[in-house]
């Protein structure tokens, strides 16, 4: 479900599907007219909010790309019965079986939602975000939900009409209802002028844009993008695990138009088997609204054309094993570093010992640096230093 990008704490979202006919889309709002304001954190691209479950309060991840899950802790503390077993798919393609309860009642800003799926698959790293649950997107189906970025706002209504929407920045949203068990969000972006592409909006990625192996050669007869380098390793750790080490691609792409909003020099890595989207990161750049009940997306900009700092590292870490590694190597890296070699220090701030809590509680390790020096440890155990640039 996350990844971690060079030297800094990105996670990216999860997705989930079912292997067993059961829709998670049950439930819903107790009351019609309803429209509450329900304030978020945001803590390095990940949403967090408070919720109210009998009278009490917790901690919640706010993820459009996953169903409402519970943890243990909550599971056990509600007594919640199990309505469900089947399979859950995370977004690396890693699958491993699960089961589903429902939340009698839960509390968004004086909203109260019944009878709402919940499911109980929760890697043990969500511990680190301090969090019993996830606010997912079946219990947000029948909602207008605008994500107001400056002031850390969630809307929830069911009167849009409330909402300042303005139709120009729209796109179609979709979610398949019928046939998708939990109701994430699609939406069409349009890349190059040319292509049309339905991708997820997923705010349990703090990622801009999310490609996979699968879309690149769909791509690739379009001539819409440039491969950029190619790397080889692994760097995503869903719900499931690390991935797999793979072949990874750096693409390179012109622009691309989300509603009236245009993004140039886009850059993106590729994921095998990995699922497409479109995450929090698009927030640095407006608001956003998710309009369920009409099928809308609106995407309001702050500017019109937007060129985000599409630089990179010459490696990627991951966290594997207790230890911060290189996870995934560029072509500019080959032969001066290698997959696996732990990272020990930065700059000569100590990371031998970093947890993974530590790594997503602490943001960017090289913030706004643009050169460093890493102090990498073989796998013979010989450490060496060497000067990297963001290029």
């Amino acid at each position: 479900m996350k990844h971690i990008a060079i030297l800094c704490c990105l996670l990216s979202a999860c997705t989930f599907t079912h292997s067993q006919p059961i829709s998670l889309n049950q439930g819903g709002p107790s009351t019609s007219k309803y429209y509450t304001e329900l304030p978020y954190e945001m803590v390095n691209g990940k949403m967090f909010v408070q919720v109210s479950i009998k009278g009490k309060q917790h901690k919640f991840l706010f993820d459009t790309g996953a169903p409402v899950a519970v943890s243990p802790k909550l599971l056990a503390e509600l007594q919640l019965t199990e309505i469900h077993k089947g399979d859950f798919t995370d977004v690396t393609g890693a699958t491993t079986s699960g089961s589903a309860v429902k939340l009698d009642s839960i509390k968004l800003g004086d909203v109260t939602f019944t009878g709402i799926p919940a499911i109980t698959l929760f890697p043990d790293w969500y511990n680190c975000f301090g969090i019993d649950g996830v606010i997912g997107s079946n219990i947000l189906r029948q909602s207008a939900v605008k994500l107001v970025s400056d002031k850390h706002l969630i809307i929830i209504t069911d009167q849009p009409n409330k909402l300042v929407l303005n139709k120009k920045h729209s796109v179609p949203l979709i979610t398949n209802a019928n046939k998708n068990q939990q109701s994430d969000p699609q939406i069409k972006i349009l890349l190059n002028n040319k292509v049309s592409l339905t991708l997820g909006f997923d705010t349990g990625d703090n990622g801009f844009l999310r490609f996979s192996d699968d879309l690149m050669q769909q791509l690739a007869k379009y001539k819409s993008y440039d491969v950029a380098s190619k790397g080889f390793g692994a760097t995503t750790i869903g719900e499931i695990g690390l991935q797999a080490s793979a072949d990874k691609y750096l693409l390179k792409i012109p622009f691309i138009n989300i509603g009236s909003a245009r993004f140039d020099n886009l850059v993106t890595e590729t994921n095998k088997g990995g699922i497409p989207g479109i995450g929090t990161k698009l927030l640095d750049y407006g608001d956003v609204t998710l309009d369920f009940i009409n099928g809308k997306f609106y995407f309001d900009a702050k500017n019109d054309a937007n060129a985000p700092d599409n630089k990179q590292w010459p490696f990627q870490p991951t966290f594997a094993d207790g230890k911060l590694i290189v996870g995934l190597v560029w072509q500019k890296g080959m032969g001066k570093v290698k997959p696996g070699e732990q990272i020990m220090a930065v700059d000569g701030k100590d990371l031998s010992n970093l947890t993974l809590c530590q790594l997503m509680d602490g943001g960017p390790i090289l913030g706004d640096k643009q050169t460093a020096v890493v102090t990498l440890k073989a796998t013979d155990g010989q450490e060496r230093k060497l000067k990297i640039d963001k290029e």
